[in-house]
């Protein structure tokens, strides 16, 4: 591969991460866009590698938009160590199935929160009767 198909490359796959980060946080495209102060179709055009390359200042407002360390995008080789697949080599089906999985996990979480509350609030109201 040239060095020019090389970058391209990379420069889609930095493009597919924000796209990835983006789903995963649940936000929309045109909400992130707004965000940026950037047209929507440029973030999209970024997201799908469509040779729109993004700027090192902008890649850094991407990151903090997305609650996401700066080398986040640019580089997963050290997320997965167990074998599994990194955002870049999941199709996009696998990467829907699992964000639905993390928002399931999520509802569960708030649900078994919302459990505690009542049980702390339950808690403390008797624990006013007695005194």
């Amino acid at each position: 591969m040239k060095k020019d198909e090389s970058c391209l490359e990379e420069i889609r796959r930095i493009g597919l991460r924000i796209g990835y980060f983006r789903r995963v946080r649940n936000i929309k495209q045109v909400e992130l866009a707004e965000r940026l102060h950037i047209n929507k179709n440029y973030l999209s055009q970024i997201e799908c590698g469509a040779g729109k390359s993004i700027s090192l200042p902008m890649l850094i407002r991407v990151a903090r938009e997305l609650n996401v360390k700066l080398s986040a995008p640019v580089d997963l080789d050290d997320w997965f160590s167990d074998g599994e697949k990194t955002p870049t080599q999941m199709d996009f089906n696998e990467m829907k199935e699992m964000v639905k999985e993390m928002c399931q996990l999520n509802a569960e979480l708030d649900k078994t929160m919302a459990q505690m509350n009542d049980y702390v609030m339950e808690d403390a109201c008797h624990f006013e009767e007695e005194s």
